[in-house]
C-alpha cells in the first residue's frame, strides 16, 4: 500500500488525522524556528502574504510525510479555510499584530467551506511582541465565543483550556453544529439563556440576520403604520405573558423592547403606552365595574381577534419564538389560541378579575 494520506485514509481515518496532527506540529515548529533566526522575517507582513508564506512552509514540512506538497493549495477568493491539503484537510491562518493570542474568526455559517474538507487547523500567528511566535491547534479547540461584525463570528483564543470552547458552553460538537440547520437558533437560546441567568436583559440583534425581508434601518415605533403596530402588539402578547399582568413594572417590558430592536430594528421610548398607559378601566359593555381594573385587560380583549387569527395557522418561525419565549402555550390538550386565552384567564383571575374569558369571547368594550 501506498504511503501517502489518502490510502491510509481508505484504511484509517484515525491514523491519517493524527499524520495531518503531525504535518501541522512540525510546521508550528518551522515558522517558530524561522521567526527566532531571522526576527524581521514575518515583519509588517499583510494577511495575505502570511497566507502565502504559511503554504510554503506547510509544503516543506510536508516532505518525508504523507502528504504531497504538490496537493497541498491556497485557496483564492473568500473560500474557508484558506488552504486545503490533499482534499479533506484545511489550514485556516489568522494573525494579530497585537501581543496577545486573540482576534475575531471566521463566519459561524461557513457557507463558503470547501464541500469535502473534513479537519481544520488553525495556524495563527501572533506577530507582536519582540518576534513573532506561531500555534497551530484544530480549529474548534480555539474558538471561545462569538461576537458581531457584520455577522455572527467566532472568537479565537488560542491559549484555551479543554472544555473552554463556545460549543462546550452551548453543550454541542462542532461537526454537529456547523452543520445543523438550526445553527443561528442554538447561538441565540445559548445567550438568551446565558442573559436571563445572570439577571442580563439582552437579545441578539442578529435574531434575523438571514431574513432579507427585515430592515437594517432602525425605525421609531410611531413612524410605522398603524396595522403595523396591531400585529407586532398582537405578536408581544403572545410571546410575552409579562405583558398580560396588571403588575406595575418597567423591567416587564424589556423583553419586548429588545425583540422589537432585535427584530424588526423598532425603538419605542415608552412602550408601557402600548398595552397599559395610565388609567383604569371602570365599564364593560356600558356596564360600571365593582371595581376599576387595570387597562392591560382592554389591550387583551382588543386584541384577541388578531391573535386567534395569528395562532390559528402559526408559521415555522412563529412556533420557534413561542418554543423559545414561551413554550407554555404548546402544552398538550388546548391550541394555541385556547391556550393563550387560558393563560389569560388564569393572570386576571389572581387579579380578582373573573369576567376576562366572557369579555374576550364576546368581544366586550371596555371603557
Amino acid at each position: 500500500m501506498e504511503n501517502n494520506i489518502i490510502a491510509i485514509r481508505s484504511v484509517d481515518v484515525t491514523r491519517a488525522d493524527e499524520a495531518f496532527k503531525s504535518l501541522m506540529t512540525r510546521t508550528e515548529c518551522l515558522m517558530n524556528e524561522i521567526s527566532h533566526n531571522d526576527r524581521n522575517s514575518f515583519k509588517n507582513i499583510s494577511p495575505a502574504a502570511l497566507e502565502e508564506l504559511s503554504l510554503n512552509y506547510i509544503k516543506q514540512a510536508s516532505i518525508d510525510s504523507p502528504f504531497n506538497p504538490d496537493n497541498i493549495h491556497l485557496i483564492s477568493g473568500q473560500r474557508f479555510p484558506d488552504i486545503v491539503a490533499e482534499t479533506f484537510y484545511g489550514v485556516e491562518v489568522k494573525s494579530t499584530n497585537k501581543d496577545h493570542w486573540t482576534s475575531t474568526g471566521s463566519s459561524i455559517i461557513e457557507s463558503t467551506r470547501q464541500d469535502l474538507v473534513e479537519r481544520i487547523y488553525m495556524l495563527f500567528g501572533k506577530l507582536g511582541g519582540e518576534i513573532a511566535e506561531f500555534r497551530c491547534r484544530p480549529y474548534q479547540d480555539v474558538l471561545s465565543e462569538i461576537a458581531v461584525t457584520h455577522s455572527p463570528r467566532y472568537l479565537i483564543d488560542m491559549r484555551l483550556n479543554e472544555g473552554e470552547t463556545i460549543f462546550d458552553k452551548m453543550g454541542v460538537e462542532y461537526d454537529s453544529f456547523r452543520t445543523s440547520p438550526e445553527s443561528i437558533d442554538i447561538v441565540r437560546k445559548y445567550y438568551r439563556e446565558k442573559a436571563r441567568k445572570e439577571n442580563r436583559y439582552e437579545m441578539p440583534w442578529w435574531i434575523t440576520m438571514q431574513d432579507e425581508a427585515h430592515s437594517f434601518n432602525i425605525r421609531i415605533w410611531n413612524s410605522i403604520p398603524a396595522h403595523e403596530k396591531l400585529h407586532l402588539r398582537a405578536l408581544c402578547l403572545i410571546l410575552f405573558p409579562e405583558l398580560l399582568t396588571p403588575k406595575s413594572s418597567w423591567t416587564k417590558y424589556n423583553n419586548a423592547s429588545l425583540w422589537l430592536c432585535s427584530r424588526y430594528q423598532i425603538v419605542h421610548p415608552n412602550i408601557r403606552d402600548v398595552f397599559s398607559a395610565g388609567g383604569r378601566i371602570t365599564t364593560a359593555d356600558g356596564v360600571e365595574l365593582m371595581r376599576p381594573v387595570s387597562k392591560i385587560y382592554r389591550t387583551i380583549v382588543s386584541s384577541a381577534p388578531m391573535i386567534k387569527h395569528i395562532l390559528s395557522c402559526p408559521d415555522d418561525d412563529l412556533v420557534k419564538q413561542i418554543s423559545e419565549f414561551n413554550p407554555k402555550l404548546l402544552s398538550d390538550g388546548l391550541d394555541l389560541y385556547d391556550n393563550w386565552v387560558e393563560m389569560c384567564h388564569m393572570i386576571a383571575r389572581n387579579d380578582n378579575v373573573s369576567q376576562l374569558r366572557y369579555w374576550i369571547e364576546n368581544n366586550s368594550v371596555l371603557e
